[in-house]
């Protein structure tokens, strides 16, 4: 079963435990291959694993930033302005090491993989570049002169990052889709997106 949208909101807890050893080889969730497959078909098969847990590591790595995500103190104006700022700099921060971890992948053994990647990056590449438009309209807001309006166009960059789907087009892949059911990484996002709100 694949993540849902607001899948980062889930498994903010669970995923960091599996993230901080992302520098080692995990064992897999469950071993792949099966009856009649080829050697040449099960190494494919294990280099789709491991292409697909790096992808999980590079993306969940948002998951991870933002469990120090701070809150907004609304006690003042100039307080409201400076904690959504800080806010969207976490969310900005998350967004990059997502970035440079999917850029840093190396190409994918199976066809289809690298587009899934750069649908990746241009998504998070947008949500990012959103992020720090508002995060700069903040900066330059007169406190003063803040409305509702203006400190309420944090929400948008924060809502886009609550729908992300951080395994979105994986499904097309076939060799993916079956790739993420033994990466332990992506198993763990799958079993905590399945997990009781």
């Amino acid at each position: 079963m694949r993540p849902g949208k607001s899948v980062f909101l889930v498994v903010l807890t669970g995923l960091c435990v599996s993230l901080s050893s992302c520098g080692q080889q995990p064992e897999r969730a469950t071993e792949p291959g099966g009856p009649g497959m080829s050697q040449a078909d099960v190494q494919r098969q294990d280099a789709a694993v491991v292409w697909a847990d790096s992808y999980c590591v590079a993306v969940g790595s948002l998951v991870q930033d933002l469990t120090t995500m701070p809150s907004v103190d609304p006690s003042s104006p100039a307080r409201a302005v400076r904690t959504s700022s800080d806010l969207l700099g976490s969310v900005i921060g998350g967004l990059d090491r997502a970035l440079d971890g999917l850029n840093h992948l190396p190409p994918s053994p199976v066809p289809g993989g690298d587009q899934v990647r750069a649908e990746a990056v241009t998504d998070f590449q947008g949500v990012r570049d959103r992020a720090a438009t508002v995060r700069t309209q903040l900066d330059s807001a007169d406190a003063a002169r803040l409305d509702a309006e203006t400190l309420g166009r944090a929400n948008g960059p924060l809502d886009e990052v609550a729908h992300l789907d951080l395994l979105d087009r994986f499904d097309a892949v076939p060799e993916l889709a079956t790739a993420v059911a033994h990466a332990p990484v992506c198993h763990q996002l799958t079993v905590q997106a399945g997990a009781p709100r």
